[in-house]
């Protein structure tokens, strides 16, 4: 209920006045008026479940896993129990509190797509139930945008590797021993990735995939796309 001229205004002021955080709520803010645009312009992006069509067409030629592996694999992803401690943290923090920081949107939605091959929309319903900020251009637009298959999205080779993320992202590992205190017995460091630590009867689940054979699957999957991509183009032209 607040105008979004208002929000930038004020957003500018506290940037000019040093505030560190404010250009990047702006940024978000656009983000957010962005993908409404998107919502408006290009409806077929999302039915009345909120989920749709791709936005670039060609990616729904994608082939994405089906069958009991495939529901098995997306049942440990929704519950946190896919053996990547930074993902299931992440979905731990989404479902005790139905919120998720937006790194952390990113790594999960990309881990859903790229490593275990599962449909964007499944993803995106599931944030639809669990989110307390659920906004329905927002989240289909973020989940295009981890699919490669949005407006401006990540090109399709991008692939976030979780270990590495969570590196990055949680150096102490603090956030994922909020959500999965089990880990508490391995040294700081050794809870990003637990299987190279080797630790018995840790009660934490092995990698459901390998990131790195995953990773070539991804790109063999997304390869119809390059080659859809390339013949219109050539029509095109």
């Amino acid at each position: 209920t607040v105008s979004v001229r208002q929000l930038a205004r004020h957003a500018h002021s506290l940037a000019h006045a040093g505030e560190a955080g404010a250009a990047t709520w702006l940024s978000e803010l656009v983000w957010r008026d962005f993908y409404f645009q998107v919502l408006a312009n290009f409806p077929h992006v999302a039915d009345e479940e909120g989920c749709g069509a791709s936005f670039r067409p060609e990616y729904d030629a994608i082939a994405w896993e089906t069958g009991s592996r495939a529901e098995a694999l997306f049942a440990a992803w929704c519950e946190g129990r896919t053996g990547y401690p930074l993902v299931d943290a992440a979905m731990h923090q989404l479902n005790e509190t139905g919120y998720m920081h937006n790194r952390l949107r990113m790594v999960t939605a990309s881990f859903l797509c790229k490593d275990l091959g599962i449909d964007w929309r499944r993803g995106e319903r599931y944030f639809a139930r669990q989110l307390i900020d659920y906004d329905l251009s927002a989240n289909n637009g973020g989940w295009q945008w981890a699919s490669s298959s949005g407006c401006d999205a990540q090109p399709y080779f991008r692939i976030f590797n979780p270990v590495s993320q969570s590196r990055k992202f949680d150096p102490d590992s603090e956030f994922i021993l909020r959500f999965l205190p089990q880990l508490a017995r391995l040294p700081p460091r050794a809870r990003h990735a637990p299987w190279e630590a080797k630790v018995a009867d840790l009660d934490y689940p092995a990698p459901v995939v390998d990131h790195e054979r995953a990773r070539e699957e991804t790109l063999r999957r997304y390869a119809v796309v390059k080659k859809n991509g390339a013949a219109k183009g050539a029509v095109g032209t």
